[in-house]
């Protein structure tokens, strides 16, 4: 009997597709939001590098109703970055070449679910992805490995499972699920000073392709 393929569970901005959303910008309004209701509780140049998850978090905790307001500007800002967002380059052929092989390929975002599926299919790359699991169904988003967990209960049977992303969250949700991270993009050095180590780091999603897998 052939042993299961392996699992290849891949971000989504700016490892499937150059969105453009200004994370910088939205991580800036939420601290002004937070700002607004309370005392900010570190410098802002701290609270810049918080995952965006833990900025709303706290602006909840502080002042409840402003949560939907955190959540309001940043589906503000995904929407203006998707509304330019373009393949990253080689994506298409990449992601076919390992489906035809026999991968199992999956997407988690910690973008929303409707505006996820609509770029996908707007690329054509819905097709090749067999679970696709957002920010609307996890009890906590990266770098909190629930929705890695939760990719790895609906996929078939794997080998051996990796997370394909761009971000130190990424390589961080990798770990903290016990599964492999291979960094993509020109960001390796930031990564890397956030404590996360990457089985292997491509800059070219076609390096993909020559990996050696079955290790």
């Amino acid at each position: 009997m052939d042993a299961p393929p392996p699992l290849l569970i891949f971000d989504f901005d700016n490892t499937l597709v150059d969105s453009r959303i200004d994370f910088a910008a939205m991580r800036v309004a939420l601290i002004d939001l937070l700002e607004s209701s309370c005392p900010l509780p570190e410098p802002r140049g701290a609270l810049m590098h918080a995952p965006i998850a833990d900025l709303v978090t706290r602006i909840g905790n502080s002042t409840p109703h402003l949560t939907v307001r955190a959540w309001a500007t940043i589906e503000a800002f995904e929407a203006a970055g998707l509304a330019d967002a373009v393949p990253v380059p080689h994506v298409h052929s990449v992601l076919a070449d390992l489906a035809a092989r026999g991968f199992h390929l999956a997407l988690l975002t910690n973008n929303a679910r409707t505006a996820t599926e609509r770029v996908m299919a707007e690329f054509g790359l819905s097709s090749l992805i067999s679970v696709t699991v957002t920010r609307d169904e996890v009890p906590a988003l990266k770098p909190d490995p629930a929705g890695i967990r939760l990719v790895m209960e609906r996929a078939g049977p794997y080998r051996t499972a990796y997370l394909v992303g761009d971000s130190w969250v990424d390589g961080q949700a990798a770990s903290r699920a016990g599964i492999r991270f291979v960094g993509f993009g020109p960001r390796r050095t930031e990564v890397q000073a956030r404590g996360v180590t990457a089985w292997a780091w491509v800059t070219d999603l076609r390096e993909l392709l020559d990996l050696d897998w079955s290790t």
